[in-house]
């Protein structure tokens, strides 16, 4: 199992409760429609979307994409083969995608950005969210197999000339940046780490989980103002 895939197995067990993942969540849900619709998770990993949006829209339909294995079968077990989109050439009567971390293991993200701009109605809500911060690539990016991390020009032109009307792009978890910044000086290119445990998200007592929430949450409210963090979002609608 190489290290994304740990990373992401990893979650399966801690991934719900880690306060950066709810805090994703809260960001993405900002974005979701009332009632009944249905949602595409593209690089769905453990499925903490289906999760989040089970336990707060259970009106909405949850379908997957996720090219790992042993993640797509987890998936189909918690969700029924039904919900697994990989074969959709298009992605009819669906309101909001969602591409959570996932452009920046694409080689070419501009070409997988148009090719699923092909698989959108117009009007369809996209989601996105990278890793922010050029300056703060280390062997943590590596091990995850990141080819890039974004400012909001990269990200801009990731989707410049494709059939998307840029909503929104704001960077999240500016207090996050002097972690990720010690991480980079611990974690030094060469230094052996990149194929280490090291990739996984750090193990949290519960009162310090739910301090970086609450600190999170608020910068949240105010993300329009930051100038740095360690994510981007991008919200797209397909024109």
């Amino acid at each position: 199992m190489d290290p994304l895939e740990r990373h992401l197995a990893h979650q399966l067990e801690h991934g719900r409760e880690f306060f950066w993942h709810r805090l994703r969540w809260a960001v993405v849900s900002r974005y979701l429609p009332d009632g009944s619709f249905t949602l595409v998770d593209v690089g769905a990993g453990i499925g903490l979307v289906g999760e989040f949006l089970r336990a707060e829209r259970p009106a909405a339909t949850y379908r997957f994409v996720e090219p790992i294995p042993f993640l797509a079968d987890h998936l189909e077990e918690r969700y029924g083969a039904g919900a697994n989109a990989k074969g959709d050439v298009r992605y009819d009567d669906t309101a909001v995608v969602t591409l959570l971390d996932v452009l920046e293991h694409q080689a070419d993200d501009r070409a997988f950005m148009a090719e699923l701009a092909a698989r959108l109605e117009p009007g369809t809500i996209l989601l996105v969210t990278v890793p922010a911060g050029p300056y703060l690539w280390s062997a943590w990016d590596e091990a995850l197999g990141h080819h890039r991390r974004y400012d909001r020009a990269s990200l801009r032109r990731a989707v410049a000339g494709l059939p998307f009307e840029v909503v929104e792009i704001d960077y999240l978890f500016p207090e996050l940046v002097p972690l990720a910044a010690v991480r980079k000086l611990r974690l030094r290119r060469g230094s052996g780490d990149a194929d280490s445990t090291k990739a996984e998200f750090p193990e949290l007592s519960s009162p310090v989980n739910g301090v970086l929430y609450a600190v999170g949450s608020a910068s949240l409210r105010l993300r329009r103002l930051w100038p740095v963090g360690t994510s981007l979002v991008a919200v797209l609608r397909r024109t």
